[in-house]
């Protein structure tokens, strides 16, 4: 069986949710067909890489209008791969549009990752392609079933959706002793307790309120992901009187990455928007025995932190509520310890990356025999 992977970037190098998900549903389902990855390249060249028992290729972008990719010969290497199974990663107005030109006989499987928001100025124009493209989806996967409400999926398509969470792999977060030595210094340099965000700085993700909260919270924060060292944050934080409380670390490695989450008292994701639909970094924290905080998003958000069992959940764009919940964890390390037991139990239990591999192999299987 071979089948393509289809999204506007890819990890490594980019670091998303999405990117990160695909990376890991893609080296495990390697070891059992032929797993291609279909991008583009950021730049105007034709890449191929081996990447982890995955081939990847990225294909020439000729820049983004409306964070899309324009790829023009998108379609015309789907076509050349000749997969027996496409598997677009939505949103991706490129890979529905390849789809439909180069490969609308194959059959088709989506992962429904967000809901069209800030682009949905453009859903006149694009919501002809959007009905074509879940008319012709063999099978649609959501993350959460919170999820499926608010979805652009046409009620006669829903029969079509099936639930398969994302997963981590605990193991993953396991430092090595030179990471231990280094969680142990960024400790010793907090005593008054470490919050952790994770994640790159858009829009929806919350860092304002955030901000906002760490006044009336004595411990400090790091934010780190892609552009939050940017110049606007700092400034913010200083008119705030915050700065001090607040590391800007920006992008960081997967060592660091491994060094944050365990390092950290407590994880934040302070979400105010339901672009945040699952939050996979909450997972991640979870796996290294961490509380989370997050809000009460109508979306995949809770499924994955249970209020006073793995965390603590408050009203989205509230910084007093989140600073009461950041004090309360805080000033508690039993509180804290229990929670951070429980929710590595709950990643252990419910967000296995065996059982998410299985179910996307049979959904595979199940769309051939259709």
């Amino acid at each position: 069986m071979k089948v393509v992977h289809i999204f506007k970037d890819y990890y490594p190098p980019t670091t998303g949710g999405i990117e990160q998900h695909m990376n890991l549903l893609c080296r495990k389902l390697a070891a059992d067909m032929q797993v291609d990855v279909l991008v583009p390249s950021r730049s105007t060249r034709r890449v191929r890489e081996f990447i982890e028992g995955v081939r990847v290729l990225r294909v020439p972008e000729f820049g983004r209008y409306a964070s899309t990719p324009l790829c023009l010969t998108a379609a015309l290497e789907l076509r050349r791969l000749r997969p027996d199974i496409v598997h677009l990663h939505f949103p991706n107005p490129m890979g529905d549009i390849a789809y439909l030109l180069a490969a609308a006989k194959v059959p088709l499987v989506i992962t429904y990752h967000a809901d069209i928001i800030k682009q949905k100025a453009f859903l006149p124009v694009y919501r002809p392609i959007l009905k074509c493209i879940f008319r012709k989806a063999h099978k649609i996967i959501f993350s959460a079933a919170e999820n499926v409400t608010s979805s652009s999926v046409p009620v006669d398509c829903r029969a079509k959706i099936t639930v398969i969470p994302f997963a981590v792999d605990p193991k993953a977060f396991t430092p090595d002793a030179s990471e231990a030595a280094e969680i142990e210094r960024l400790r010793r340099q907090q005593p008054g307790g470490l919050v952790l965000f994770l994640g790159a700085a858009r829009y929806y993700k919350g860092i304002e309120i955030l901000l906002q909260a760490m006044i009336q919270v004595q411990g400090r924060v790091i934010l780190a992901g892609r552009e939050t060292e940017h110049e606007a944050l700092k400034k913010r934080a200083e008119r705030l009187g915050v700065r001090t409380k607040v590391s800007f670390w920006g992008e960081v490695s997967e060592s660091q990455r491994r060094i944050l989450l365990n390092a950290a008292d407590v994880f934040v994701l302070p979400s105010i928007d339901r672009c945040e639909t699952f939050g996979i970094v909450q997972l991640e924290a979870m796996a290294c025995g961490k509380p989370v905080i997050s809000t009460d998003l109508p979306t995949g958000l809770r499924s994955v932190n249970r209020h006073m069992v793995t965390g603590l959940v408050v009203p989205p764009g509230d910084p007093c509520a989140l600073a009461q919940a950041l004090n309360l964890l805080l000033s508690r390390e039993e509180l804290r310890t229990n929670l951070g037991a429980n929710a590595r139990r709950h990643v252990e239990l419910h967000f296995r990356v065996e059982d998410m591999v299985q179910r996307t192999k049979e959904v595979y299987y199940e769309v051939l025999q259709k």
